[in-house]
């Protein structure tokens, strides 16, 4: 499992979540930290928009990037539907720190 990859996880339902823990500690712990995404889920300022064939998501869906979980491995396919940009996990970096209330700071020329 590889930070930024998507995978299919056992949650409320099945659904896609994208892997947001380190690859280090995707390796050795026996969880990972993923954040949820939802084909129900409205646009909000914590919420990152996935297009359909994104990263291998079979539908348009919602990064929940406010109900950041850490689930067993168990819960998570081992397969991966795909990996997100680098530009597009920015976006869920960002849309998780802005959730937890933490601003960035700003990046320096």
């Amino acid at each position: 499992m590889r930070r930024g990859a998507v995978h299919w996880v056992a949650l409320d339902k099945r659904r896609p979540a994208i892997i947001l823990s380190p690859d280090v500690r995707n390796r050795l712990a026996n969880d990972v930290i993923i954040v949820p995404c939802s084909t129900r889920a409205r646009a909000m300022t914590w919420h990152v928009q996935i297009r359909r064939g994104e990263a291998g998501v079979p539908q348009a869906c919602m990064a929940k990037c406010e109900q950041v979980a850490t689930v067993p491995k168990s819960w998570i396919d081992d397969v991966e539907l795909g990996q997100l940009s680098a530009r597009r996990m920015r976006e869920v970096e960002l849309a998780v720190l802005s959730a937890l209330g933490i601003v960035p700071p700003l990046a320096t020329p």
